[in-house]
């Protein structure tokens, strides 16, 4: 089937190939004979998840008056998912693309994530403590991934508006079992893998993962590579029936050499070269547009955590959880620019991000988690305290190289011929910092309480709320050419974030809900500083969401289906540039604009009969910039908006359990990237296909075959008015290989 055909399948059919699951909503007769006992563990074999590993949501997923997706283990494996931006293709209304210079910042090789419109790459959190930013995030050491979707700084304090991530580490058990992968697919790209759990005694266990992949060069240029090394070490002590222990170590490092972008030609670099304006054409994207031997990106990343469990009795337990955290990243990524004048149909080859940045990080949480029945009402109370200190220092950089041509004549002005390809610059040097650093070191101190009440058998109300006193103080450099640096800027929020939510169980296994929450966005909340104290002075962003949904549990709990309608408002600071009376421009800043997002979700999670499971999602969102100071913004989307997206994949096994197959698509009804009140560019549909095969040859060996972008759909998935673009991934093979021992 070509790709054309597989455009047909728009967000009609995939919407409706959810909705095909709500008519047994209404069939009372099934949800009557359904169980009633919960599951509160994590399950491990299978789509569905009934508990988030957040202890902040008591209740199980299906019950929890929010929309929460959950990215299984299992599916991860069936997809053969091996990074963040991978696994949440399962989530619709999620990006993992958006920003470029139309969105604010630049494309960056990093982890960037939005949802429903709002950036949320500041919302990454692991094990319920924010994340260290500034790197892609493998999967190797993590059990599931957690997608929590509209405002919620109540639960996780300072935050955009549209959600936050939660990743789940896999941590040592009282078990015994281990297992090795390999892996190897057709971007030339190894990977191995292992993971080993072992109980030491009858209160110890030892869990390792370990992590090695080199390989992925994606359009075959010859020079991208990307190269891991991870180690994760957790042990458990369980010092009585009431008490454990477990001590976390994850150390990860990348040495890679990645493509920023290729070549987009805007339209004055269209009208110099002859060529259509937009993305250079696909049989292009195989060359290499920077300069060889230049571009790289070391990352370093460490983090320790301490967790204590103790259950004081059978109403009240008690976890403090503690965490060091350090991330260094040193890059240099080439920016495919358009030179202008008579040499606007070149690229400029010295024109580069370069980033060399530090961040620490310390957190540690106590909560006391509460639950007691009374006559007719019954409580499921936590109450916490976290206290974090998190500092990050971003240096300004000088590019000190030096370019010859290959015969070692220096070049003053090196440029790039991208349609006569024939990249023979050579380089030397490299960066040097020049003192003009961005630091921030800030510090939260917070209280927090979370309440689900159930009234009877068919109320219940959720009431939660959390107070941030958020402090930061550092310094900041702004400028191009002459750059002008700031020392003792600081701010200073205190501020109440809450939500409430009232349930109408219609059954044991079903309910309709209607929740508010809100979320406060403080001056600094990325450990960076205006150099203009005016808008440090500003009061938090903030946005608020309304959301009506409805969730139900079908085939014996296997199968969960949800629906939501929602909308989010957010407050946020808006400028206006004047002159003054000397004549120079200064920028004033006011806390006036307005965007919002609303729309509505189908998904459904689980199995659908013994042998076949699914994950479906589908969202329809319509954001607007509803005010601003400027009249020509008003009406223009957000980045990483997509007005439909949508995500299937099914799998089924058979065979007596050894054969498994399964296959989905991904549906997006396309991007506008917006850059000065205007549309830059704009990405059409796309939908992209993927299959597996695996067969348990015995039950310790599985060899499983995975197809990515099974058409070779070509598709655009970030922008830089700059002029350059990322693609997506073209068609792609791996072969992967497990064994249990």
């Amino acid at each position: 089937m070509d790709s054309k055909t597989f455009k047909h399948f728009t967000k009609t059919t995939l919407a409706s190939t959810v909705a095909l699951c709500i008519p047994f909503m209404v069939a009372a007769e099934e949800i009557q004979q359904l169980e009633t006992t919960k599951a509160n563990t994590i399950s491990e074999d299978g789509y569905k998840v009934d508990q988030s590993s957040n202890v902040k949501f008591t209740q199980s997923i299906a019950n929890t008056p929010k929309t929460i997706n959950v990215i299984s283990s299992q599916v991860l494996e069936d997809q053969g998912v091996t990074s963040l931006n991978d696994a949440l293709r399962n989530v619709a209304g999620v990006s993992t693309f958006g920003g470029g210079e139309g969105g604010g910042g630049v494309v960056s090789a990093s982890d960037k994530v939005s949802i429903r419109g709002f950036d949320a790459r500041s919302n990454i959190y692991v094990d319920g403590i924010r994340d260290i930013a500034g790197y892609s995030r493998d999967l190797f050491n993590y059990e599931q991934v957690e997608v929590v979707k509209g405002s919620s700084s109540s639960l996780d304090g300072r935050s955009t508006g549209g959600g936050s991530l939660n990743l789940s580490t896999k941590r040592a058990r009282l078990d015994s079992f281990n297992s090795v992968t390999a892996r190897a697919d057709s971007f030339g790209t190894g990977r191995v893998t292992a993971d080993i759990n072992q109980k030491v005694s009858d209160t110890t266990a030892a869990r390792i993962n370990l992590l090695y992949t080199d390989g992925g060069d994606t359009f075959d240029n010859g020079e991208e590579n990307y190269q891991t090394l991870g180690l994760a070490v957790s042990g458990l002590y369980q010092a009585s029936e009431k008490t454990d222990v477990t001590l976390d170590l994850f150390m990860m490092e990348q040495d890679n050499t990645p493509v920023l972008g290729l070549p987009f030609l805007t339209e004055s670099a269209a009208t110099a070269t002859g060529q259509a304006e937009g993305p250079i054409n696909s049989d292009m994207w195989d060359g290499y547009y920077s300069v060889k031997g230049r571009d790289f990106e070391e990352v370093s990343t460490q983090m320790y955590t301490l967790t204590v469990n103790h259950r004081l009795n059978d109403t009240v337990s008690l976890r403090s959880q503690t965490r060091l955290a350090s991330n260094e990243k040193q890059s240099v990524l080439g920016r495919p620019w358009w030179n202008s004048g008579d040499e606007a149909h070149l690229l400029n080859a010295t024109r580069l991000q370069a980033l060399d940045e530090e961040t620490d990080l310390f957190v540690t949480q106590l909560d006391s988690i509460w639950s007691f029945v009374g006559e007719g009402i019954s409580h499921d109370l936590v109450v916490g305290v976290e206290y974090a200190k998190e500092e990050k220092t971003s240096y300004g950089v000088d590019a000190n190289y030096v370019y010859s041509d290959a015969n070692g004549n220096v070049l003053d002005n090196p440029t790039i011929e991208p349609f006569n390809l024939n990249n023979n610059i050579q380089v030397s040097g490299g960066l040097e910092r020049n003192g003009n650093n961005n630091t921030g070191e800030a510090s939260t101190v917070a209280i927090y309480a979370f309440d689900t009440i159930k009234l009877g058998e068919q109320f219940q109300i959720d009431l939660n709320a959390r107070y941030d006193n958020f402090e930061i103080e550092g310094a900041g450099c702004s400028g191009r050419g002459t750059v002008v640096c700031s020392s003792g800027l600081n701010a200073e929020e205190n501020f109440l974030s809450y939500g409430a939510a009232f349930s109408y169980l219609l059954s044991a296994n079903a309910n309709v809900y209607v929740s508010y929450s809100d979320a406060q966005q403080p001056p600094g909340t990325e450990l960076a500083l205006s150099t203009n104290a005016d808008q440090n002075n500003l009061d938090p962003e903030n946005a608020k969401t309304i959301e009506l949904g409805t969730k139900w549990e079908l085939f014996e709990q296997q199968l969960l289906l949800s629906a939501a309608i929602f909308s989010t408002k957010k407050e946020v600071v808006d400028s206006e540039r004047l002159t003054d009376s000397e004549g120079n421009s200064v920028t004033n800043y006011y806390l006036t604009g307005e965007q919002e997002s609303k729309g509505f979700e189908l998904g459904a999670v689980g199995k659908l009969s013994e042998s076949l499971s699914i994950s479906a999602s589908y969202v329809s969102l319509e954001t607007e910039i509803t005010q601003d100071l400027t009249a020509d913004s008003v009406g223009n989307g957000l980045q990483g908006a997509p007005d439909d997206t949508a995500s299937l994949w099914l799998s089924y096994t058979g065979m007596n359990d050894k054969l498994s197959l399964g296959g989905g698509l991904n549906y997006n009804s396309g991007e506008t990237f917006w850059r000065q009140n205007r549309a830059y560019f704009t990405v059409d549909s796309y939908t992209t296909a993927f299959f597996m095969a695996s067969y348990q040859f015995t039950d310790a060996l599985k060899v499983q075959l995975n197809v990515d972008n099974l058409t070779d759909e070509e598709y655009v998935t970030d922008y830089s008015a700059k002029g350059h673009f990322r693609p997506g991934n073209p068609r792609s093979f791996s072969v992967y290989a497990k064994y249990d021992f």
